[in-house]
């Protein structure tokens, strides 16, 4: 409400599923893309240190990972 940015974190490979609280396991988001992420329709494509390839609804994405 006051102008500052707002950011979450989500869980590639969720916490449900033995997903990691660690680095590689996360993506900062806005609060819209967070949910986008975690209720989209989902497919994770390839996933390592550095990179994520994912489909989400229909969309695809190929992100470099800094940690």
């Amino acid at each position: 409400k006051n102008g500052d940015f707002y950011i979450e974190a989500a869980h590639i490979k969720p916490k449900h599923k033995k997903g990691s609280e660690t680095p590689e396991n996360i993506l900062i988001l806005c609060p819209n893309h967070h949910k986008e992420f975690d209720y989209g329709n989902r497919e994770i494509i390839q996933h390592s240190k550095s990179q994520i390839e994912f489909k989400l609804n229909g969309i695809n994405y190929n992100i470099d990972l800094k940690i």
